[in-house]
């Protein structure tokens, strides 16, 4: 899996960041949110065409790789596909980060303001084995307190922030390369079918799906199969 990037150092207060930026390509995604708040509303819609998925896909890998990195995904600027506009609603970036580094997203605007155009282009290849197979997903130890692996959400500058470990990366990412490599095929065996998606849920030790108040508690995500952008 290769993602196209631009790798910034960005100094805010006395702490400096490693923020890799994925670089637009022929992928196409769009996340929308809820209303005027920073945090995009409990719900969060993400549409994306196959190449789009890809690129998620890989960001996903690199963020369980990079936890010293923050890895952005500029998908403010995304148009939904014809069909899919929703009138009202506030289109927002998405930013995966590892739990260890602390960031806090009310600090993101600033960074991000800071990014500019520059950077250091680089393209990241990773395989797609860092994903366990879907078969070896085991999400009954979410309910109990001692989980430590799940995604927590925060929503801050009109920015989706899902922060979790590694492992939370690896088992989120094999439902998320799924939009990849099954919708597809699910969409042609099954002709009726409305549409394939994949859901992550806010995770909390113990109380899966439950978000504060204020916080975003899921992250819908839709293969768009005939992408058509109108205007």
């Amino acid at each position: 899996m290769k993602l196209r990037t631009t790798v910034h150092r960005v100094r805010a207060g006395r702490a400096e960041y490693r923020v890799v930026s994925a670089v637009p390509g022929e992928g196409r995604a769009v996340l929308y949110g809820d209303g005027d708040g920073d945090s995009g509303g409990w719900e969060l819609r993400l549409y994306a065409d196959r190449a789009g998925a890809r690129d998620l896909a890989a960001a996903w890998a690199l963020a369980a790789r990079s936890p010293r990195s923050l890895v952005h995904l500029p998908l403010r600027t995304g148009t939904a596909p014809e069909g899919l506009e929703e009138e009202g609603a506030v289109r927002m970036d998405l930013v995966l980060l590892h739990h260890s580094l602390g960031f806090p997203p009310s600090r993101w605007k600033e960074v991000r303001a800071r990014l500019g155009g520059g950077g250091v282009a680089h393209t990241v290849d990773v395989p797609a084995s860092d994903f366990p197979p879907e078969g070896e997903l085991d999400f009954t130890s979410h309910h109990f307190a001692e989980w430590r692996d799940g995604l927590r959400f925060a929503g801050a500058a009109r920015t989706l922030f899902l922060t979790g470990s590694a492992e939370a990366f690896r088992w989120s990412g094999t439902l998320v390369r799924s939009l990849d490599t099954e919708a597809a095929a699910e969409l042609a065996r099954r002709p009726n079918r409305a549409h394939y998606c994949v859901t992550l849920n806010h995770d909390a030790p113990g109380r899966p799906g439950r978000s504060p108040k204020g916080v975003p508690g899921q992250l819908h995500m839709v293969y768009a199969h005939e992408w058509k952008v109108t205007g």
